[in-house]
């Protein structure tokens, strides 16, 4: 139709001269499209009605049996792998060389794996010829030999040792600018000891152990000492719970000096205990000490204690423990030098008698790896000794005893950290408090003491290890000012390293007091300050 239109309009448009007229057109819609409206259904489909079960469902079951065949299993345990006697090392050579002029050797050797018997030697020297005050005037060393043996049956063990040991020093505590004579600064001890003992060589019910020693010490000023003691301990298991146990010694001991002939000094303790559980989880040792000793210093010769134990777990991890108990602690000669090689000539020695000893504590495990203490513990002692400089020789050191009754506190706390054989670590600090009872002060004894050492192995090829000892509070009697000092406190650290070329060689370095503190272990005696020590190691 537009078409048509569109012709049409053309036709009328032009003229007889090909012009377009001018009109006005009109086109308009008389149509209109409509659609109806729709009905929307609102109703659900009705859900379709079930289907009634014609007949009750029925169940059959059929047993069966099922043998299987018969499985025979050989148990075969783990071996470990059988070690050659090449595996075995039965000698260790140690060698080395510091400053202070200080040689080291140390050997053991010992026979290869045996069954029945065992037998080891041992030897060791270390000496510094130089020292801290007035170089050779303050040399000090040590030599020792022992010869040590063992063997087995089926019933008994028997085992013994005999060893000589020689500890020299020099009375370097003079005063200053003084002069000396070199030869009449030196002390010498030399110890021989011999001893035995016999004891069951299978665990049993009844355990029994039969000791006896044989000692004798000769210094460079004529003193001499012999001491002979017997020891015996013996246990029976009454049930898996349940122990008695027996603990008995004797020692006499007989000392000649210069200008003393003292009589044998005898002692004689036994020890007689029972563990048993008291409670559920409370585990008791109850039992006395009784000891017979004839120290001219003590009035009473036949002392008795109690001496009871407890222990009680407050978690699995956790137990606390509690003791109460006495006993004569034996002084001679040979004890006093070890702790105080400047110890002078004639000087008095007797028995410590600890009257009373009481205390209390918590052992904690921390996993496998850490464990931790802490406790108090109180203390009762008569005839405790004190060393005192002498007046006219400052250098020599004198025992002055306590005959009244010297109350000592010691709180203590210890923690501990073991990875096997890579990573260990151990702290401990104690506090100790002194009240003397005769005496003004208890001399040469330290009230604070903290100790620490640590050790690392990398990958089994170094060793590094650190200890660390700090103490303080001790004091002293100083003859020439006629009063009491207090003395510096000490502080040593220590290091060592130590490379594994091979599993039977190493090397190491050892530094010790490496801040170079050379305070005083007793007064006018102070220590080396830094020394340096290099070595070998081969096992063999």
């Amino acid at each position: 139709m537009l078409m048509l239109v569109g012709l049409s309009f053309g036709a009328l448009a032009q003229d007889e001269t090909g012009e377009l007229e001018s009109r006005e057109i009109v086109i308009e819609k008389v149509r209109e499209n409509t659609l109806r409206k729709a009905n929307r259904n609102f109703e659900k489909i009705p859900p379709r009605p079930a289907e009634n079960i014609k007949g009750p469902m029925t169940y059959d079951f059929q047993s069966f049996s099922f043998q299987a065949p018969q499985v025979t299993t050989q148990m075969r345990p783990l071996k470990l792998k059988q070690e050659t006697s090449r595996d075995v090392h039965g000698g260790y050579l140690r060698l080395g060389y510091g400053n202070y002029s200080s040689p080291l050797l140390e050997a053991y050797l010992n026979t290869r794996k045996d069954k029945n018997k065992l037998l080891g030697a041992y030897l060791y020297h270390h000496s510094s010829g130089k020292g801290p005050v007035d170089g050779k005037n303050s040399g000090s060393g040590t030599t020792g030999i022992s010869l040590a043996g063992s063997s087995f049956s089926e019933a008994i063990a028997l085992s013994g040792n005999v060893g000589f040991e020689n500890r020299t020093t020099h009375f370097y505590g003079y005063p200053e600018d003084v002069p000396v004579s070199r030869d009449t600064l030196k002390q010498a001890y030399n110890i021989f000891k011999l001893a035995g003992a016999i004891s069951n060589a299978k665990n049993s019910d009844f355990a029994y152990k039969l000791g006896a020693g044989f000692s004798y010490l000769a210094d460079k000023f004529d003193a001499r000492e012999t001491e002979v003691g017997l020891n015996f301990g013996a246990s029976y298991e009454i049930d898996e719970d349940s122990k008695l146990g027996l603990k008995a010694d004797y020692t006499v001991i007989t000392r000649k000096d210069a200008h003393i002939d003292a009589k044998p000094r005898s002692l004689f303790v036994v020890n007689p205990t029972y563990n048993f559980p008291a409670a559920e989880d409370l585990k008791l040792s109850v039992g006395f000490v009784v000891a017979y000793e004839n120290d001219s210093i003590d009035s009473k010769d036949l002392h008795v204690y109690p001496d009871v134990r407890a222990t009680y777990p407050l978690s699995p991890t956790v137990d606390a423990v509690a003791f109460l108990t006495g006993g004569i602690e034996k002084v001679s000669l040979q004890t006093l030098s070890y702790e105080n090689l400047w110890v002078a000539p004639d000087i008095a020695v007797f028995h410590t008698n600890k009257t009373l000893d009481f205390g209390v504590g918590i052992n904690a495990r921390l996993g496998n790896k850490v464990a931790a203490h802490a406790g108090l513990s109180l203390s009762t002692l008569k005839n405790l000794y004190s060393y005192v400089n002498g007046v006219e020789d400052q250098e020599k050191f004198y025992t002055v005893y306590d005959k009244g009754t010297v109350k000592r506190t010691n709180l203590y706390a210890a923690l501990s950290y073991a990875q096997s054989e890579q990573v260990k670590f151990m702290l401990r600090g104690d506090f100790y408090g002194y009240n003397a009872g005769d005496l003004d002060e208890v001399y040469h004894r330290p009230t604070t003491k903290l100790t620490a050492n640590a050790s690392y192995n990398i990958y089994q090829k170094i060793i590094l290890s650190a200890d660390l000892i700090a103490q303080g509070g001790m004091k002293a009697y100083d003859a020439t000012q006629d009063k009491t000092v207090k003395l510096d406190g000490a502080f040593d650290l220590n290091a060592k390293a130590e490379y594994l070329f091979s599993p039977t060689f190493s090397a190491f370095v050892q530094l010790n007091n490496i801040t170079s503190n050379k305070y005083p272990r007793f007064l006018h005696y102070p220590v080396r300050g830094f020394q340096a020590l290099a070595g070998i190691t081969w096992s063999f």
